[in-house]
């Protein structure tokens, strides 16, 4: 029999990897959320350099966001299985094969093909990174390795579009890929060095596919639905989808409510498939029995609604201060970078006081931080808002993202046996990007619904519009094209609207081409008048739809904090931990 006492020397080089090992594992998670962002800011310059369509190069993201939810629960399963730190590392593998490819695209085809190995790459590494950390870290050290955790996240979201304007600006949109494959090639070493490997004792290998077929293109369908709402319709078509050529048959009916409808349809099998494989003594995909513990229970109640709208106001404030504001994704980036810092620090603090408060009292004091950042921000958006007004509550909002983000994970992990680590981080992970998806729609509509219901009724009671008829002939014309446009407005959208011969906005030369009957009207108007006017109409509907989206922000995490209240305070010392992970 083998002696599995550990030498003072032996434990001593166990506690420095598990250190490593969590660099490694932050490592990852930097580089799939960053992916992410970066690319987001690159779009404009991968659709100019392979001439892709509007419709084509969204694909890029939207194929990506699809392929990573719908696989999250299969590669966790797979990991828990065949081993953990296995799975990792083959998710590294393909997602730097993703990524190099990604960068030598030669068409929007392809990048979207390449798009999709990144995808999959990236749901190999997000629920298994997260499962080591669950399993490796016990004690008073597992608050402090989930702080670390939660600050990495925080700070990736936060220097995305920092990187990415960098990148844009200085390089180019190849370069977004490029530089994943040097921290990929460091992380595959360090994971051969440090981390341990885990997995399922007496796993049977046997792999649930017609679970993994129907909530993969359940979530799918329900993702989809969710991300392109807003693009293609919510009943009535906007657009018409199409891709490589294929399009949706229907031209009176958007594709989204059969993707919702049909995706809600397979989730509910999946539900009932799941769970009859688990009355029979087999093994599912999912196990549904991870809702006997409080903490998984309550803690992805609340994570979801976190998700709603954590997030969702820095995506429309970027937005406003890219298009209406004239940053540059540069100067973006550095104008949210207080975020970060306040994420970055005080995440580690959060972790170290676990072990005295609990992480319950961590995550909701976040959560009340964030409440308090969101309401100051929501209140400060108007025209006149500048990148130094939003220094003191965006680091208020990355000091309470630190603390509730780097210990809500602590907590839904918290009595989920080890073998059954990996399968519970992905469903955290999917109920996350379910929240996510849900957030950015909600986001979409109502800064569509409030920009055009603003900008019109600017419109109407403006006074230089009402003075002649043919100023009032102007103004019906663009309240006939907002029916059309987009759901925000830049400077170039915001041209496309204004008459031929009105003054350029911000030097940029007037491209609207008005229909006969207007440009017989426009004798006499004072065009240099006139699109001041316009412009500061539309200014100031899109302060209101961005300040509206806050407001409705700050009501998902104000929820959240409510639900959080549900939440267990798990012992965390370590013998309650090992005998908890030995279930």
């Amino acid at each position: 029999m083998h002696s599995t006492t550990l030498t003072a020397t032996q434990a001593d080089k166990k506690d420095q990897r598990r250190w490593w090992a969590l660099i490694v594992l932050a490592l990852s998670l930097l580089l799939v959320i960053m992916d992410g962002t970066i690319v987001n800011v690159a779009i404009p310059s991968i659709q100019s350099d392979l001439g892709a369509t509007l419709a084509d190069v969204e694909w890029v993201n939207s194929i990506y966001s699809l392929i990573f939810a719908m696989t999250l629960i299969l590669w966790g399963k797979l990991g828990d299985i065949y081993g953990r730190r296995r799975l990792f590392i083959a998710g590294l593998l393909v997602f730097g094969a993703g990524s190099m490819l990604s960068g030598t695209a030669v068409s929007i085809q392809m990048l979207i093909g390449m798009r999709v190995l990144q995808a999959v790459g990236a749901a190999m590494l997000f629920p298994t990174a997260l499962a080591i950390v669950n399993s490796t870290f016990v004690g008073k050290e597992r608050g402090i390795a989930f702080g670390i955790w939660g600050m990495t996240a925080g700070i990736a979201a936060a220097l995305g579009p920092l990187l990415g304007g960098w990148v844009v600006t200085n390089a180019n949109w190849r370069w977004g890929f490029y530089i994943n494959v040097p921290i990929i090639i460091l992380a595959i070493v360090g994971a051969l060095a440090v981390v341990a490997e885990s997995r399922k004792e007496g796993a049977t290998g046997h792999l649930d596919i017609p679970g993994a077929l129907l909530g993969g293109l359940g979530l799918g369908g329900i993702i989809f639905g969710l991300i392109d709402g807003q693009t293609y319709g919510w009943w009535q078509a906007k657009a018409t989808f199409s891709l490589f050529g294929l399009a949706w048959p229907f031209a009176n009916f958007s594709i989204i409510p059969f993707s919702l409808i049909g995706g809600g349809v397979l989730l509910a099998l999946f539900i009932w498939y799941e769970r009859r494989l688990e009355q029979q003594g087999r093994e599912p995909l999912f196990e549904f029995t991870l809702f006997q513990y409080r903490s998984y229970r309550f803690g992805l109640i609340t994570l979801g609604i976190i998700t709603l709208g954590e997030f969702s106001l820095i995506f429309a404030l970027s937005l406003f201060l890219q298009s209406i504001q004239g940053l540059t994704a540069w100067e973006t980036g550095l104008a949210i970078l207080p975020l970060a810092l306040g994420a970055f620090f005080t995440a580690p603090i959060g972790g170290r006081l676990v072990d005295r408060l609990g992480a319950k009292p961590i995550v909701l004091s976040g959560m009340v931080l964030e409440t308090a950042a969101l309401a100051w921000l929501s209140s400060s958006i108007s025209v006149d808002l500048t990148a130094a007004g939003l220094r003191l509550p965006l680091l208020l909002y990355g000091v309470g993202i630190g603390l509730a983000t780097s210990q809500i994970n602590n907590i839904v992990l918290a009595d989920v046996p080890v073998v059954k680590s990996g399968v519970a981080s992905a469903g955290s992970s999917t109920i996350r990007r379910v929240g996510s998806s849900l957030g950015i729609a909600i986001v979409g509509t109502i800064l569509a619904t409030t920009l055009v219901n603003s900008a019109k009724t600017g419109l109407e009671n403006s006074q230089l519009l009402a003075s002649t008829p043919a100023y009032t002939a102007v103004r019906e014309q663009i309240i006939q094209k907002l029916d059309t446009s987009s759901s925000t407005f830049g400077e170039d959208s915001l041209q496309s609207l204004m008459p031929s011969g009105s003054a350029p906005i911000n030097g940029a030369p007037a491209s609207g081409a008005p229909t006969d009957s207007a440009s017989a009207g426009n004798s006499g108007l004072d065009m240099a008048a006139l699109g001041k006017e316009i412009t500061t109409i539309f200014k100031s509907a899109n302060a209101t739809a961005v300040r509206n989206v806050g407001w409705v922000a700050t009501f998902f995490v104000a929820l959240g904090a409510l639900s959080a209240i549900m939440l267990p305070n798990p012992d965390f010392s370590e013998e309650k931990t090992n005998v908890s992970k030995q279930k």
